[in-house]
């Protein structure tokens, strides 16, 4: 074999890897500049944030490559598996020992001295589980009762598991889920039953959490019980919306909703307060072309101007111009996936591309319409930019998974391609 046989080729759409460079690009660049308020907290200098970000992406693209390699067989044979992993690290998340409190939630686990955001794992978990089961059991979902056994209990078991500590990434779980459920032509009847039904519940949810827990003395986490700890988030989400709107009618005074919240949920509310109207200050003096790179001046205030926030910083430095740019990265990429997922020939190539780029993209939109003031508070990063850390790694493989049903649609059709090139050959020899 050669030398130029052994190389490893990049094969799958070409204007996917070209987003993951250009995302990556703009993650350095945006980090390094966001991160002034991080470096001067941790009393270091904002080079040792800069080589951070830089192993976070070299990291980030060594997983993806992983995933790029192993093939969909590979995915489609452990899709089950994967999701089970994915939900006993969600129910490691009430157990104390491997509690990993974040703001005054618990957003991971933390095992062996290792920190894990598992909500990430969940959400791929959680769309390979459905792109298999809408496979696996795509003859036998004519009823409301195959459907609801079958996809929404494990979709609802997820949500639940979730929603006890973050009730925002619960919501993002089930969108991505009816999502990929309504794409996939699941019936248009069981969806809007799901729908309704989960406006019911979450109607109920806020009316029980006023009739019996809101304005009582909130308890420690470890002497609450099941029930209590499943309503422990819905008092943050509450005030949330309630700031939210009051913000939009312009009222004000409703910072009493804030009573009902432990002290560490209080304080972190009120920080993502002050965080929201930094974030609209660099936004509004961003302008047209913006103050320009290593200019912005919300960065010493804006504590997370690297993370949540860091689509409001973007703007202050490279303006609309460079808000439009960003936006339109995740625009191309949705669009993109949604093509490669027309060339699919099986329900879980299929499910499992637009699974993901749902999943990417409404994140994307999510943390951008919560940054320019049309969403409440939500907490969501921007994928593949903002610091890194679990979630860049969960999405940097879920680009991986990608290319890789990319890569395997390209031989596909080469494959094809060579076939009908030896007939037509064929047929030309035999009249000759």
């Amino acid at each position: 074999m050669t030398t130029e046989g052994k190389r490893l080729k990049l094969k799958g759409d070409p204007l996917i890897w070209i987003l993951v460079v250009i995302f990556a690009m703009v993650s350095i660049l945006a980090v390094f500049s966001s991160s002034t308020y991080l470096a001067n907290k941790d009393g270091v200098e904002k080079t040792v944030i800069f080589f951070s970000q830089i192993k976070f992406v070299i990291f980030g693209f060594i997983v993806l490559l992983v995933a790029y390699i192993f093939p969909m067989r590979f995915y489609r044979a452990f899709s089950f598996v994967l999701f089970g992993i994915s939900v006993a690290m969600l129910v490691m998340t009430f157990i104390p020992k491997f509690q990993l409190n974040l703001n005054g939630a618990i957003r991971g686990i933390k095992i062996f001295g290792v920190s894990f955001q598992v909500f990430e794992f969940a959400k791929v978990g959680l769309v390979l589980y459905l792109a298999k089961a809408m496979e696996y059991w795509s003859d036998s979902l004519d009823t409301f009762k195959d459907f609801a056994l079958k996809l929404l209990l494990p979709v609802g078991v997820v949500c639940l598991l979730v929603m006890a500590n973050s009730f925002s990434s619960a919501i993002l779980f089930g969108l991505i889920s009816l999502l990929m459920m309504w794409f996939m032509g699941v019936k248009p009847r069981f969806l809007w039953l799901t729908i309704g039904g989960l406006v019911v519940a979450v109607m109920m949810i806020f009316l029980v959490y006023n009739a019996f827990f809101a304005g009582k003395p909130e308890k420690p986490r470890s002497e609450q019980g099941a029930v209590e700890k499943l309503f422990n988030r819905v008092g943050t989400v509450q005030h949330r919306v309630i700031s939210f709107a009051d913000e939009i009618i312009n009222k004000g005074g409703e910072d009493e909703e804030l009573e009902n919240l432990s002290p560490e949920e209080m304080q972190a509310q009120k920080d993502y307060i002050r965080q929201s109207e930094n974030a609209k200050v660099a936004i509004s003096q961003g302008g047209l072309i913006g103050k320009g790179p290593g200019k912005s001046t919300q960065r010493f205030s804006l504590s997370m101007a690297f993370s949540d926030f860091i689509y409001a910083f973007i703007v202050e430095e490279y303006g609309l111009v460079g808000g439009i740019f960003v936006l339109m990265l995740y625009v191309i990429f949705l669009f993109r996936c949604i093509r490669i997922a027309g060339r699919c020939e099986t329900p879980f190539a299929e499910a499992l591309v637009v699974g993901l780029a749902f999943l990417i993209g409404i994140q994307a939109m999510l943390h951008i319409f919560v940054n320019v003031r049309l969403l409440p508070i939500t907490g969501h990063t921007l994928p593949l930019i903002s610091h890194g850390g679990t979630a860049f790694m969960v999405l940097s493989g879920a680009f991986g998974i990608i290319l890789s049903v990319s890569k395997q649609l390209d031989r596909q059709t080469a494959a094809k391609a060579a076939s009908a090139g030896e007939t037509k050959e064929t047929k030309e020899t035999e009249i000759k």
